[in-house]
């Protein structure tokens, strides 16, 4: 696919599901370009709620992510 025409007819032929998921994609996408992650945050992957850490953030331990869970808004 080069065209966003045939991208857009592709898109058109997946099942409902499908077509959420692929919206859901570029929505995370397109905000993750748009600025860089300073903190933690929720991010809906499907139907599961992951929090994702900024780049360079200290490792993923049960201390560390409850300490970023308190300071969520």
């Amino acid at each position: 696919m080069s065209t966003l025409l045939e991208i857009e007819e592709a898109a058109e032929t997946l099942p409902p599901a499908q077509q959420a998921e692929l919206v859901r994609f570029l929505t995370a996408r397109l905000d993750a370009s748009a600025a860089p992650v300073s903190k933690a945050r929720l991010v809906q992957a499907g139907e599961d709620v992951l929090l994702e850490a900024p780049a360079g953030a200290p490792l993923m331990t049960a201390e560390n992510t409850k300490r970023m869970l308190e300071d969520w808004p």
